[in-house]
């Protein structure tokens, strides 16, 4: 079974994210695409949670060594979200579960105190719309 790391804000957020990168190319555009799709189907491929970069920023033009330098995060402010996620999730590092069952966790956790309080994205996020409770 194929097994895929990623980040805690990418396994929480992609999945109700309604914002594109343009400026990030087309690999990084299918990989995300990719992600997006696995995070709404319910698809028995592993997903790991990954401190650090993970399989979707290694396609990112602003992956610089193993940290992201993107201008609307650095990687000291996406570790800091990626620790309130998993805060919130009730997960660490490691933690290793099928796409389906993230689905199923995310669905009882939606949305996290991160979503009401701290998130930078909310503007351009669904997800106090997509969680059926």
């Amino acid at each position: 079974m194929e097994k895929i790391k990623i980040r805690p804000h990418h396994l929480f957020c992609l999945r109700f994210l309604q914002i594109e990168f343009p400026e990030r190319g087309e690999v990084y555009r299918l990989a995300e695409q990719r992600m997006k799709d696995l995070l709404q189907k319910e698809d028995h491929v592993l997903l790991e949670v990954s401190e650090g970069v993970d399989d979707l920023c290694r396609s990112c033009i602003d992956l610089q060594g193993d940290q992201c330098r993107s201008p609307q995060g650095s990687e000291e402010s996406v570790r800091k979200w990626d620790h309130l996620i998993l805060k919130g999730m009730g997960i660490s590092y490691g933690d290793t579960r099928t796409s389906k069952q993230w689905i199923e966790l995310i669905k009882q956790k939606a949305p996290l105190d991160f979503c009401l309080t701290r998130c930078p994205k909310k503007p351009v996020c669904t997800v106090f719309q997509s969680i059926p409770k």
